[in-house]
């Protein structure tokens, strides 16, 4: 690409194009001035269409849009028969003019460069044009071979060849005069400087450029489209329609962290220009995160994921997710230049996992780089989850070793969330605190367990289950995980108020049915998805005035050994049954052990609480509910798929 300095405006589109395929062309050393004038001695200036300072001379070069036949001779022309103007001859004439004031400049010992005419002739757009030349040596060229003849040595007319060298090129462009001064205003838009072209293509141009309305300067990019240079009109309007949209956007998205500011758009009648502020730092494909410590990596994560919730709650998405497109600053901010709004907001944070994976990974940080790798494969969206696990690991501390082992112990601080406050209760391998939730500052629930490792598996699979899932009647998970350098198991949840079926004192008339009925549809719902709570009893249901909720959901069996339903029932027919007719067992038996006094129970075996439910008045307890309740204890309902547990045990109006 030639570096090209225009002079003036093309007088037509085959100008226009020209200029466009030389300045495309043409290699890298060549200058390209565009309607530029040479002046005479007599003071008049003779206008030229292009000047050409190439490797091998000064080339005056003549365009021509002539569509047809061309015959050129050495004196006279003629296109499709009739006569047209030769202008080679006034393209040598120039030349000959321009190399005498070249001549009239050069120190004492420095050769004038070759100086010659040459004549450019387009056709349409490169086509529809034949050239015949009476004389081979006419430099007289069609498309096909203009550049070849600008570039090569037998393009010259000159009797020997001589390489154009770096002070000739100086001394010619001295002869033009003001060059420098034509290029700084080519270059200036508003108060914006041209600095260096990044991409050009066609009709569009990116430009590194410098604000300098005064005193202090500012780095910007300058996206500019230029009408004239695209193939057709529709083209042209289809680009210039993206480049307004795109300044919409970020007008819209202004504020937002991660998108960078612009300025108004700038149309002088050639171009649209869209200026940009430079974004701070370097490019995320050359940053060097093996330099980076922990704190700076979930740094420029937590930013990252920050820019990228505002500008989806604007209703906005990135959609440029090339590496090159996305920057990262000394203090850890990150900014997307290349807002496109083209994806789903679940597409956008898919490709936002994977563009930034290999940092998390980098972080060492399990929390962290799962949700990455989860996120990459669409298999989770929680963008709200880990911003909160960015924020507590940063603001608690984390190190690049692996962490101690915590003790258990008022003031501990649980996954950098929950800081312990009020033991509750414990048996041998369980302990239950209130703790708070250090970001949010509200009570949760937190439980240790101790000796689960076998059930892992089970457990991390049924509480990742349950904390994407909500019922009023069924415990909300926060966190669920492992604690460091140890076999602990933890369990974060929403405070509830209340105390243990087992526990409560005073229980009020319609209390028990709420209670029941509300944990039946939570159960249905449970079952539904195919999540079976399998440690129903009544240390494991949480009552107040307004509602039952069901806790520890898998585990729980040392809670409370004597009340778990499994010693309710004969151990072969408990063994043999189903995960839903379990937990509606635990359910029945768990209201019926709390409501009969213990002497009706015997030794809480099955028939044990089948002889308490007998005690009750069948048409008090309602029929259909008790003969339901008889057969979940006997082991002959049997829990099918979609069933509804409210129908089945009469208690609809109950919920209402």
């Amino acid at each position: 690409m030639a570096k090209q300095i225009s002079f003036g405006t093309p007088v037509n589109d085959a100008e226009r194009w020209a200029f466009s395929l030389l300045a495309d062309e043409l290699p890298e050393n060549y200058i390209l001035l565009t309607n530029v004038e040479i002046p005479t001695k007599s003071g008049q200036a003779m206008e030229v269409d292009a000047l050409v300072i190439g490797e091998w001379g000064v080339y005056v070069v003549d365009v021509k849009g002539y569509i047809g036949r061309l015959d050129a001779g050495l004196h006279a022309w003629s296109l499709d028969g009739r006569e047209v103007d030769n202008s080679l001859a006034k393209a040598n004439y120039v030349a000959r003019v321009l190399a005498g004031n070249v001549k009239h400049t050069i120190p004492i010992g420095v050769y004038a460069p070759w100086c010659q005419g040459m004549v450019f002739v387009t056709g349409r757009k490169g086509e529809e044009i034949e050239l015949e030349k009476q004389q081979g040596s006419l430099s007289i060229y069609t498309p096909k071979q203009i550049v070849a003849a600008l570039t090569k040595e037998w393009g010259l007319t000159a009797p020997r060849s001589h390489q154009v060298t770096d002070e000739q090129k100086e001394l010619v462009l001295q002869t033009i005069g003001q060059v420098a001064l034509v290029e700084q205003r080519n270059n200036k838009i508003q108060d914006f400087t041209k600095l260096k072209c990044l991409f050009i293509q066609s009709g569009l141009e990116v430009w590194q450029a410098e604000y300098n309305p005064g005193d202090w300067t500012a780095p910007w990019l300058l996206k500019i489209l230029i009408p004239t240079q695209f193939a057709d009109q529709e083209q042209s309007l289809t680009h210039e329609q993206q480049l307004r949209e795109e300044f919409k956007r970020l007008q819209a998205l202004t504020g937002c962290s991660g998108v960078p500011y612009c300025a108004p758009l700038v149309q002088d009648g050639e171009q649209l220009v869209l200026p940009i502020r430079m974004p701070r730092g370097v490019p995320l494909n050359v940053l060097e995160i093996d330099s980076l410590t922990t704190y700076q990596l979930l740094e420029i994560l937590r930013r990252s994921v920050s820019g990228l919730q505002q500008i989806h709650r604007r209703g906005y998405t990135v959609g440029g997710w090339t590496s090159n497109c996305l920057f990262v600053s000394d203090l850890g901010d990150v900014e997307f230049i290349d807002i496109k709004d083209n994806l789903t907001d679940n597409e956008d944070i898919k490709a936002y996992a994977e563009g930034f994976l290999h940092l998390a990974l980098q972080t060492k940080q399990p929390r962290i780089y799962q949700w990455y790798q989860q996120a990459a494969k669409g298999e989770t969206l929680d963008v709200d989850g880990l911003r909160c696990d960015l924020s507590a690991l940063i603001d608690n501390g984390v190190c690049d070793t692996l962490p101690e082992k915590l003790n258990i112990n008022v003031g501990a601080i649980i996954d950098h969330h929950y800081r312990l406050e009020q033991f509750i209760a414990a048996t041998q391998t369980s302990q239950f605190w209130r703790a708070t939730h250090i970001q949010g500052q509200f009570n949760c629930g937190v439980s240790v367990y101790s000796k689960v490792e076998a059930k892992w598996p089970t457990l991390s699979s049924l509480y990742r289950s349950l904390s994407k899932l909500h019922h009023p009647h069924v415990e909300k998970v926060l966190a669920f995980g492992q604690l460091p350098q140890s076999e602990e198991l933890f369990i974060a949840r929403a405070w509830e108020y209340g105390a243990s079926l087992d526990e409560i004192t005073n229980i009020e008339l319609g209390q028990p049915v709420m209670w029941f009925t509300q944990l039946l549809s939570a159960l249905q719902y449970m079952h539904q998805m195919d999540i079976y709570h399998g440690a129903i009893c009544p240390k494991n249901i949480i009552c107040n005035q307004e509602k039952a909720i069901l806790v520890n959901f898998g585990i729980g069996l040392d809670i409370a050994t004597s009340h778990y339903a499994s010693q309710y029932a004969d151990p072969l027919l408990w063994a043999a049954e189903g995960d839903a007719e379990k937990d509606l067992y635990g359910l029945v038996a768990s209201f019926i052990a709390t409501l009969t006094p213990l002497n009706l129970q015997g030794d809480g075996g099955q028939a044990g609480i089948i002889h308490a439910l007998n005690s009750f008045d069948k048409a008090w307890f309602g029929e259909k509910t008790f003969d339901t309740c008889m057969k979940v204890l006997n082991f002959e309902f049997d829990a099918v798929p979609g069933a509804n547990y409210l129908e089945d045990f009469d208690v609809v109006d109950s919920l209402v």
